[in-house]
């Protein structure tokens, strides 16, 4: 009964004022012991009187009579002494395990088995020895109360050989932890809304008026801490030493910043410190209210830190290592974060997850460099987002890097107080680079809900040539093929013969209902006729082609929307025959002048041009109203249908002044990108279009050869090595002997990533169709002259002069027709990278574990919609699809 007295006592002496306490504090105490005592008191008198034994004995009577009874033959006689039952701890919660001793002057037994009672859950019972003799023992008893208020431990027996220890029953008081007046608790988040991948900024505050000394083992877990949906980073706190603070926090040691009061030092104060979220799905996300506990030690308490306030402090000791103590805690306000998805219109591939606010520094150590030489590249990215939740995607996705440089895809990290610096190597590949050129990384703008790009300032830079050579070839660092086979996954299903089930059927009902199938062929002939027409004519008109599948794309796309206009301007560059990626604002104001459009018209369509170009352009991305457009796309395409044949043939006539037109301002904007700032976006968007307009007057007779080659260069200078290998090829077949074009072939293919090892890449279909009608041509001639000098002559020689003659002009038949069968069976991948897959579609497993990369060359052995089936050098195979390759056309003029 002892703790509880003390118990009751510091309660009241807690709770009463000290004036009041005495009297009332003797009166409760005497109150108290004769409520309990009382009934415990009759009912042992009442069994001694019932038994004649002495009040100390009626348990230990009762139990002997027990055992007696239950076994007479077995039971045995033993002593019965009280033991004391000591408490360790003076204070009890329902979710901390207490610890009790009983001391033993002897060793005794070990329970088979625990009391079970109401009030207490014993979990665990030992005996062990306390003095070295062996004589001496104590049970330790660990044990869990299961309630709140008044509770009492039920007697404990320990049996010896002729001695039973037991314990009286205890009474004790179980507390339970309190909300503290002097001590509060918030969350409090920067926005109610976020984007899936935002961080956002949630403010702890954490306010006591407490004695710093009285604190010990904090407890706060927020649920959201062990959500799989939720990422969750604390930044670095970067106070002054002195002011630094460890605690635990959802299961993590962090270091926070404390401000005790000024004018009460031995408060505790203030701590406030941001936490970081990231959602990674969107939805409606509930933040439970979060409950801070803290135990208060009772009495004047004890050193707080007493190593290094950051190192181990009182906030980290556990509840199990308190004795005397009251806990108390603080609970925060419940939030309702709403968290929408990133739109997938003009995601990019390139998007880290990086959000506005958000700088980007680029610096690089040394601005004169030897090709090859490898040089670190900083990018210091300034961020309200901390160091753990900011990513940057490889520098090999850039495409201003592409042929310029070699790039390592590892980034190395180094945290900044406002952001993370990330350090790349690379390495110069030509002596042509002349700066570091501005990389575009993609942001998304919380507050206009769409991607932006952040544009880099360009560096100067020196490249000298190394041991005389003008570029360094990529394939040194490559020491074996860097495609393995990749083992998951199955092949695709390969085509069905002709003679299938299906076909067997279809033939019979064929040949059963045939002349119903006559007269219904019949209906369907006067039915389709005018489609066919149309189809003929698209057929033999590729220009009209062009023009109705503009037409139709057009059409499909909602008016209003910025798709719209990219499909209007493609189906005006596609009308005048004019690559979409070469139509200007220049092109429009002249051509559609020939069409007797109005002014308003006209200027309507210019002024759409000048905001598209800020779009494309500006770094703030404005938007612009897109006005219905379908009205005036039925006029044009009305037009371009009744263009009458006269002016197709003056066009065809007057196509090599068209072609000097395209070529001289190809000239002009090379010469325009050459005099421009290096390296940035407006640089290489005239490389680009100068290829546009070089390859645009290729597609006629003269200087194909020439505006193929100019074509390379420009894609070369862009970053484009595949553009610029299938442009090379191309212009090898009107210039076979020539060495530039060698030349500049072998130093872009100096520049790709893959190095595959196959063997002899000649084959003869590869050889330019052009030579060959030239041979036959000549053969033909050679075949008559021969035929002429044998009726005249007729001997041996003529004879077997034709006959060789002949066999050249069938040989070089069966090449020509050989070429242009397989004419397109060449070409270039064009992308960055992109993955070969095992069958004709996305669904299917990757054919490698590495993705093909830009400039790589292949032979194409299949089709399937959209889709090529292409061999690589050493013979494995792969699907791509068709719009990331160039194939390369033998053609014959």
């Amino acid at each position: 009964m002892i703790p509880l007295f003390s118990l009751i006592r510091n309660d009241v002496n807690r709770s009463l004022p000290r004036k009041l306490c005495s009297p009332l504090k003797m009166l409760v105490i005497v109150l108290v012991v004769l409520l309990l005592s009382t009934p415990a008191a009759s009912a042992q008198e009442d069994n001694s009187a019932a038994l004649n034994l002495p009040p100390g004995q009626i348990s230990d009577s009762t139990a002997q009579d027990e055992a007696s009874s239950a076994d007479p033959e077995e039971a045995v006689q033993r002593e019965v002494r009280e033991v004391p039952f000591e408490f360790d701890q003076e204070t009890w919660f329902t979710d901390v395990v207490a610890t009790a001793t009983v001391p033993l002057p002897e060793s005794v037994e070990q329970p088979e088995e625990f009391p079970f009672d109401d009030d207490v859950s014993v979990i665990d019972i030992s005996i062990v020895a306390k003095g070295r003799g062996g004589e001496a023992h104590e049970a330790v008893v660990r044990f869990l109360p299961r309630h709140a208020g008044l509770s009492t431990f039920p007697s404990l027996e320990f049996v010896s050989e002729s001695i039973a220890y037991r314990t009286p029953s205890t009474q004790f008081i179980v507390g339970e932890p309190r909300r503290s007046d002097e001590m509060s608790f918030e969350l409090t988040p920067a926005s109610q809304s976020v984007f899936v991948g935002e961080p956002l900024r949630i403010d702890v505050a954490w306010s006591s008026r407490e004695q710093t000394t009285r604190f010990r083992s904090l407890r706060c877990f927020p649920a959201f801490f062990n959500d799989d949906n939720v990422e969750v980073v604390v930044p670095r706190c970067t106070a002054e030493e002195d002011n630094q603070m460890g605690m635990p926090f959802g299961g993590r040691r962090i270091i926070v910043e404390r401000q005790p009061p000024q004018d009460q030092p031995t408060q505790f104060g203030d701590v406030r410190f941001p936490l970081f979220v990231r959602f990674r799905e969107p939805g409606r996300f509930e933040l439970p209210a979060v409950r801070l506990e803290i135990a208060l030690r009772n009495g004047n308490g004890g050193a707080f830190a007493p190593y290094a306030a950051y190192y181990n402090n009182g906030l980290f000791e556990p509840l199990s290592s308190l004795s005397s103590y009251e806990r108390v805690y603080a609970e925060s306000t419940p939030l309702t974060i709403e968290v929408k998805p990133l739109p997938a219109a003009n995601r990019s591939e390139r998007f880290s997850n990086l959000f506005t606010p958000c700088e980007i520094e680029v610096s690089i150590p040394k601005r004169e460099l030897e090709v090859g030489q490898v040089v670190e590249v900083d990018l210091r990215i300034r961020s309200d987002a901390p160091h753990g939740m900011l990513e940057l995607q490889p520098l090999t996705l850039q495409r201003s890097l592409r042929g310029r440089f070699h790039v390592s895809p590892e980034f190395g990290r180094t945290w900044y107080p406002d952001g993370t610096g990330f350090r790349a190597r690379v390495r110069p590949l030509t002596t042509d680079v002349t700066a570091f050129p501005s990389l575009q990384i993609p942001v998304f703008d919380s507050e206009r809900g769409d991607y932006r790009d952040l544009q880099t300032a360009a560096i100067p830079l020196k490249v000298n040539p190394y041991e005389g050579n003008q570029f360094f070839d990529v394939r040194r660092l490559i020491t074996e093929p860097t495609l393995t086979e990749q083992p998951d996954g199955i092949w695709h299903n390969a085509r069905p013969t002709i003679m299938t089930d299906f076909m067997n059927r279809l033939a019979g009902v064929l040949a059963e209902y045939m002349f119903v199938w006559l007269a219904l062929g019949a209906a369907l002939y006067a039915v389709t006729l005018p489609w066919v027409r149309e189809r003929r004519r698209r057929a033999i008109d590729p220009r009209y082609r062009r023009q109705a599948l503009a037409y139709q794309r057009l059409k499909s796309i909602p008016e209003g929307t910025q798709e719209k206009w990219f499909a209007f301007r493609s189906f005006l560059a596609t009308g005048f025959s004019v690559p979409e990626e070469a139509w200007t604002r220049g092109n429009a104001r002249q051509r559609l002048a020939e069409l007797d459009l109005s002014d308003d018209e006209i200027s309507l369509i210019e002024q759409l041009h000048t905001e598209s170009d800020r779009l494309d352009f500006s770094e703030q991305k404005p938007g612009f109203a897109i006005p219905s457009l379908n009205h005036l796309a039925d006029r044009l395409f009305r037009k371009f249908r009744q263009m009458p044949a006269m002016l197709t043939i003056a066009l065809t006539l007057v196509s090599s002044t068209a072609m000097g037109s395209q070529w001289e301002e190809a000239e002009i904007l090379f010469d325009q990108a050459l005099d421009s700032t290096p390296g940035l976006p407006e640089t290489n968007a005239l490389y680009t279009q100068a290829a546009l307009k070089f390859e645009d007057a290729a597609e006629t007779e003269s200087r194909s050869g020439a505006s193929w080659f100019n074509a390379g260069n420009a894609w070369f200078q862009s970053g484009e090595i595949g553009r610029a290998i299938a442009c090379y090829r191309q212009s090898q077949i009107y210039l076979p002997f020539d060495q530039d074009v060698r030349e500049n072939l072998r130093a872009a293919r100096a520049l790709t990533v893959d190095v595959l090892e196959g063997g002899s890449s000649f084959r003869l279909r590869s050889l330019p169709l052009r030579w060959i009608c030239a041979v036959i041509v000549l053969a033909w001639f050679a075949l008559l002259a021969a035929l002429l000098f044998h009726e005249r002559y007729r001997n041996l020689f003529t004879k077997t002069g034709g006959i060789v003659a002949a066999v050249v002009v069938v040989a070089t038949a069966g090449l020509a027709v050989n070429a242009y069968r397989y004419s397109g069976s060449e070409g270039v991948v064009i992308v960055s990278e992109v993955y070969g897959r095992k069958g004709p579609s996305y669904v299917y497993n990757t054919a490698f574990n590495e993705s093909l990369h830009d400039g790589l060359e292949f032979h194409v052995r299949s089709r399937r919609e959209d889709w090529l089936e292409i061999e690589l050098a050493d013979g494995r195979r792969c699907w791509v699809p068709q719009s990331e390759t160039r194939l390369i056309f033998n053609c014959r003029l």
